[in-house]
């Protein structure tokens, strides 16, 4: 009867073996795949931040270009009173501040989910109850897996919001341009 014990639990031993053998690299793929998804969301963040960066200075350019032409446009006037022009300004310009401090925002660094500290980590390893657990790769990929899943997930909603605020500020742009082309229609109208 102890000769059938051994064989069961060797056999017992060489399925959990087997089993570890099988999940081990599934877990591996999920780990590798984890990372490259961290990683992109990594560059997209800091392609976001570049492309609001982008915008602000388009916005500096074109301000730069209304308050040169203003003067001269007002010194040419013609028949077009002085309001016309005021208010024409207010809107290009409303939009155009509108366009920036979009902008601004979307470069903000807002709180986020971080990775926990190395004394945490330790901790939580050594002083688990299932620390027995932590000794199988797979289990190690597993915790390893959640961290950075929580970092990526938080990161890729901050992401999301600055895609609506860098469109929302290239709308604002935008706006401003057609203002900039209507005001110039309708000064041409009064004048003809």
């Amino acid at each position: 009867m102890s000769k059938k014990r051994k064989s069961g639990d060797t056999a017992s031993l060489t399925d959990s073996n087997c089993v570890d053998d099988l999940i081990t690299p599934q877990y591996r793929h999920i780990k590798e795949l984890s990372a490259l998804k961290y990683e992109a969301e990594e560059k997209r963040e800091q392609n976001l931040i570049q492309q609001s960066s982008q915008m602000q200075t388009v916005f500096s350019f074109m301000t730069a270009a209304i308050f040169m032409a203003v003067p001269i446009c007002i010194e040419y006037r013609g028949a077009l009173s002085l309001e016309f022009f005021l208010v024409s300004i207010s809107i290009i310009v409303s939009f155009l501040i509108a366009s920036l401090v979009l902008a601004s925002l979307a470069q903000w660094r807002w709180k986020t989910e971080t990775f926990p500290d190395v004394l945490q980590i330790k901790d939580n390893v050594i002083n688990n109850p299932e620390w027995q657990k932590l000794t199988v790769e797979y289990n190690q990929i597993d915790q390893w897996v959640d961290i950075i899943g929580k970092v990526q997930e938080k990161k890729a909603k901050l992401n999301d919001r600055r895609v609506h605020l860098i469109m929302a500020s290239m709308i604002c742009f935008y706006c401003s341009i057609f203002s900039v082309v209507v005001c110039f229609m309708v000064g041409i109208a009064k004048i003809i």
